[in-house]
């Protein structure tokens, strides 16, 4: 869907078409979902909350560990930065208070990074923290936005296309990519990570082009849930 706004174009790609999602995927782990988005795939596995050794224990909460893993290979400096971003995320949404002196131990295998990896890698993660039927503050729900200019001018006078889950191609030819993570409950804004430059007038466009695209993510979600109910109930 192409849409025109202050003269800028914006190119949305329909998420809910370009999703799939698997819950329970794995059977050793307390939750698991493998979960595309696009031509971008990952596997998410939940263990937790479990024994943590005592030098390790919180006394008043539990703690996350987000292992990120790579399709081949070993975790790039880059892959270790989107680790700790999305250990972040599920601090912050999950209740941790109600598990203390245990940890949650979080595994995102990479399948296919064909662009917005780590939206993807949030949203599958989420997913897999339903499965596992960990008790959470709210939903974390990302979208990526990348900026492209459609002109050589300078960045202040530029046209730019705005494209929702870009893929690795468009991410490529952007000099902006943006990941938004919101809360379910009151969509309010909780992270962001950034790359390339960008101007406040910029920001506000993506943001809220990313905002407005969650509600397919979270309708999306509540279809994956209600399928999993539904295939349960015919056992």
């Amino acid at each position: 869907m192409i849409m025109k706004d202050d003269m800028h174009e914006v190119v949305e790609q329909p998420p809910t078409s370009k999703f799939q999602c698997e819950m329970n995927a794995l059977k050793n782990a307390d939750g698991s979902a493998f979960y595309s988005q696009g031509e971008t795939s990952v596997m998410v596995a939940v263990y937790g909350p479990g024994d943590l050794k005592e030098t390790k224990q919180e006394i008043d909460k539990a703690l996350v560990e987000v292992d990120f893993r790579p399709k081949l290979g070993s975790p790039t400096v880059n892959e270790k930065y989107l680790e700790r971003f999305v250990q972040g995320v599920c601090e912050n949404a999950i209740m941790l208070a109600l598990h203390p002196r245990t940890a949650f131990a979080i595994i995102v295998q990479i399948m296919q990074d064909q662009g917005s990896l780590l939206s993807c890698a949030i949203n599958a993660v989420c997913v897999a923290l339903q499965d596992a039927g960990v008790s959470m503050k709210h939903l974390p729900v990302a979208v990526t936005v990348a900026l492209r200019k459609e002109s050589e001018s300078e960045l202040e006078d530029a046209t730019d296309v705005l494209i929702i889950n870009p893929t690795i191609k468009e991410e490529s030819e952007s000099f902006s990519i943006l990941t938004f993570v919101f809360d379910s409950v009151n969509k309010n804004l909780l992270c962001m990570h950034s790359q390339g430059p960008l101007l406040p007038k910029q920001h506000e466009r993506c943001l809220k082009a990313a905002k407005e695209a969650t509600e397919e993510v979270l309708k999306f979600f509540r279809d994956s849930v209600t399928q999993k109910v539904a295939a349960g109930l015919e056992l």
